[in-house]
């Protein structure tokens, strides 16, 4: 066994700790530690975050109208900016964060998706998803926008976004853009009273078309951590709460030897 250590010890690259014999400890196999184990690879080591993007079109106000659009329904400035969030992935096929989207089809085939280091970024497209003719109030849909801290609010229409507009206790912080000159583009921002101020976007700026999708991520990335600050005063990073889980393991399934 102690060749199987300093084996184990050099692959990993650990040969300066060899004198010590118990830097590593085996683990006592059992049906609770593969279930553990299991539900640790189901923790995401990186920060995931559900951000909502709605579209309101020409003469639109209500939830129903707006929830009811489909990518049809929607301008090729918004479809353009939509797409400069990040990229497609196939959730039917894809392996990382879906944003609690089903796999089977029922919340569309495909989503607008982010990843930097540390984080993972699903972005709900409320046009995107299927409409169902039969549901007025497009309950599906709302299942998901109604559920997200930030709303991202493409308004076409002829008058500013009211941040009720989506009913329920989320939407905490709301980017409204609204096109203005050709390349052009306001920025209206909404925030419960709760939430502490963040950036790089604040109310009644206009910035241009090259610089408007990445300033928006980043605004509704950090607006989504200010929300959550609110929510969970305890808020952990996913990391720690990954390494303190494996803490966890160790300390319940350890062997002491050899």
């Amino acid at each position: 066994m102690d060749l199987f250590r300093s084996q184990v010890q050099h692959n990993l690259g650990f040969d300066a700790r060899r004198t010590n014999a118990n830097y590593f400890l085996p683990l006592a196999k059992s049906d609770m530690l593969l279930r553990e184990l299991n539900s640790l690879d189901m923790m995401h080591a990186q920060e995931t975050i559900k951000i909502a993007v709605l579209y309101v079109g020409p003469g639109q106000w209500t939830e129903m109208e707006i929830l009811s659009n489909t990518q049809r329904d929607t301008s090729q400035a918004y479809r353009n900016f939509v797409q400069s969030l990040g990229w497609s992935i196939d959730l039917a096929t894809f392996n990382g964060f879906t944003g609690k989207l089903e796999r089977d089809g029922s919340d569309g085939k495909t989503c607008p998706y982010f990843f930097d280091e540390g984080v993972e970024v699903v972005f709900h497209e409320a046009a995107a998803m299927p409409t169902n003719k039969d549901d007025i109030r497009q309950i599906k849909k709302k299942r998901h926008i109604g559920n997200d801290h930030v709303h991202i609010i493409w308004n076409e229409s002829h008058h500013n976004y009211r941040p009720e507009t989506i009913s329920g206790d989320f939407g905490n912080v709301q980017i409204q853009i609204r096109p203005l000159e050709p390349g052009e583009y306001g920025i209206g921002m909404y925030c419960d009273e709760q939430v502490k101020p963040f950036g790089p976007l604040v109310n009644g700026m206009v910035i241009s078309a090259d610089v408007l999708p990445i300033a928006v991520r980043a605004a509704a990335i950090n607006g989504h951590r200010r929300a959550t600050q609110v929510f969970f005063k305890t808020f952990m990073h996913p990391f720690a709460m990954r390494q303190e889980a494996i803490n966890r393991i160790v300390e319940k399934h350890v062997n002491t030897s050899w």
